[in-house]
């Protein structure tokens, strides 16, 4: 392997239930909550990419320098399921959760993870040699 280097980054995942379907199957209002969050995180966008799926509900990604924000919606159980991974310390990962609950409403599960720390790597390595010993 080679050298370590210490990252970090922050990573919420974001659950949005009992929220409007009509909300959760508009793509365009989606996209402009997501590049909003983005906005309100100070984050750079570099691009988005999203897919309104036939029936009903869509995907999108808000790619951004520092990472990105993903979603996935289903409109008929009134749930989004967002992702919301920056890196480096400038960026504000709460801010765009925030965005985004204030713009869907209903309940909201949040689980929030820090990425890339070193001890965690440590920790997963001594593991992977513990296995091959």
């Amino acid at each position: 392997m080679g050298e370590w280097h210490e990252t970090h980054g922050r990573h919420i995942l974001l659950d949005i239930w009992d929220a409007k379907p009509t909300v959760l199957n508009d793509l365009e209002f989606i996209q402009d909550t997501m590049l909003a969050a983005a906005s309100a995180a100070g984050a750079a966008v570099v691009g988005d990419m999203f897919h309104r799926f036939p029936v009903q509900g869509l995907s999108g990604v808000v790619v951004l320098a520092e990472s990105h924000i993903s979603v996935h919606t289903f409109p008929e159980h009134g749930y989004a399921a967002f992702d919301i991974f920056t890196c480096g310390t400038h960026v504000d990962p709460e801010a765009a959760c925030d965005h985004i609950i204030a713009r869907l409403g209903g309940d909201r599960y949040v689980k929030r993870f820090d990425r890339g720390l070193p001890e965690g790597i440590h920790e997963r390595v001594a593991q992977l040699q513990t296995a091959a010993s």
